[in-house]
């Protein structure tokens, strides 16, 4: 609270001196009496320590797992307390819009690293700063690659449901079809992809790794997106990309995501970020920020906003997006993450993330339920049995841990990530053992 103090008494005297008013309220004497509240109904403030006790008692209403096997999006990772202590400083999160370049290169630069980051991750040209979350990103893309002539978005049923209700939004009032494919066993099915692209698709979209944890053959999807003249569009778990291949190692045009896994702690809605980076040929159809590098007249490091006025400014009926604020503060705090961890540090999580997941997996085959498909899988994987998934559920609850997510009466999608240990495996799998 102490980064929160409000002027003093002495101090807004010499602010209504400077500007030549006597009060407060001279500043609004033009607005008519009748329009003015003459009382707030507010109750009385508190002090910090009665401020503390009040969230603290609100806080232990919560429900805290002591084992999280959940993800579908949203995924518990160790965030390092630099990334946190760091980020907390009140010049990060006090920090507006840059509006000034001259006036924000603290700001700018920080941005500037993201990009450059997020481009490392990708391999791509060109990284914005940045749109709200991996389904926003998601649907900003379909803008991108939709054309005159071509306005079908060609994706499957095994995407994220939260991404593809936002593209549905998006598409709804733009004339743009959204194609949703069978997949088979899983994954993506290329036979079934090429029997429906025409001269009408816009682009492909898939996820790496799709919603139910399993790895795509991205590059046979993004050759078959280019031999029909579409773009390919890959959605991508950023920790997962310290293991697989890059977009752009996949051919692929746009590379978007949430880099929530990034830093960010999971929270009751947000705020997440979402990433984009793309090829330079699409460059310019980007939404949000590109912040560039430059230099001043004096020869020295300089930033600047690149790029950014085509959504809010002179021209915004020829706008590709409405996009017209962004998640810098989030994607501070991603890049610190990555800053902490290095390449080394991200590929040791991936690589804990698939070791767990994968005995996971084997333990739970052992106390009756299977695995539903059989493919590689990162961090993620889907099992069914006879046992109602709500009993599973509902027997960990009990022993402090967040279960999977109920997909369907029979069906958990599971989640395992480099914060559990053997010992929390075995306590869940024994839970679920006893499920009669």
């Amino acid at each position: 609270m102490s980064d929160y103090l409000s002027t003093t008494e002495r101090e807004t005297r010499e602010m209504l001196d400077k500007i030549g008013v006597k009060s407060i309220e001279e500043l609004f004497e033009d607005i008519p009496a009748d329009m003015k509240l003459k009382k707030l109904n507010l109750p009385e403030g508190k002090s910090q320590q009665e401020t503390m006790e009040i969230m603290t008692a609100l806080s232990k209403k919560n429900k805290v797992y002591d084992v999280i096997l959940r993800g579908a999006g949203s995924y518990d990772h160790y965030i390092p307390s630099m990334v946190k202590n760091l980020s907390s400083r009140s010049e990060f999160i006090t920090a507006y819009t840059p509006y000034q370049a001259e006036m924000s290169q603290g700001i700018l630069q920080a941005i500037f690293e993201y990009q450059s980051m997020i481009c490392n991750l990708t391999g791509m040209d060109v990284s914005n700063a940045s749109v709200y979350n991996g389904a926003n990103a998601a649907a900003e893309a379909m803008l991108m690659c939709c054309e005159k002539n071509r306005k079908t978005f060609v994706t499957f049923n095994n995407i994220r449901p939260d991404t593809l209700k936002v593209l549905n939004t998006y598409a709804h009032r733009r004339g743009i079809t959204v194609k949703v494919i069978d997949a088979v066993k899983g994954v993506s099915d290329i036979a079934s992809l090429k029997k429906e692209l025409n001269d009408t698709s816009a682009c492909v979209y898939i996820e790496q790794p799709n919603y139910f944890g399993l790895i795509e053959d991205a590059e046979e999807i993004g050759k078959a997106a280019h031999e029909a003249g579409a773009k390919f569009v890959m959605g991508c778990n950023p920790i997962a990309l310290a293991l697989l291949k890059s977009p752009a190692e996949c051919g692929a045009d746009i590379a978007v995501g949430d880099a929530q896994p990034l830093g960010l702690p999971m929270s009751f809605g947000g705020p997440y970020v979402g990433f984009m980076a793309c090829t330079t040929k699409e460059m310019r159809k980007m939404p949000g920020r590109i912040v560039g590098e430059t230099t001043d007249h004096d020869g020295n490091r300089a930033y600047v906003l690149t790029l950014q006025a085509r959504e809010q400014h002179i021209r915004r009926e020829k706008a590709f997006s409405n996009i017209c604020s962004n998640q810098a503060y989030c994607a501070l705090v991603a890049s610190m993450y990555m800053s902490a961890m290095g390449p080394e540090g991200m590929a040791e999580v991936a690589n804990a993330c698939v070791s767990y997941a994968h005995y996971l997996a084997e333990g739970l085959e052992s106390a009756g339920l299977k695995l539903k498909y059989r493919g590689d899988f990162f961090h993620e994987f889907v099992t069914e049995c006879d046992k109602p998934a709500d009993k599973i559920i509902k027997a960990l609850d009990k022993a402090g841990i967040l279960g999977g997510l109920k997909l369907s009466a029979n069906e958990i999608l599971w989640c395992a990530t480099e914060t559990l240990s053997k010992a929390d495996i075995d306590r869940a799998v024994e839970v679920v053992r006893r499920v009669k």
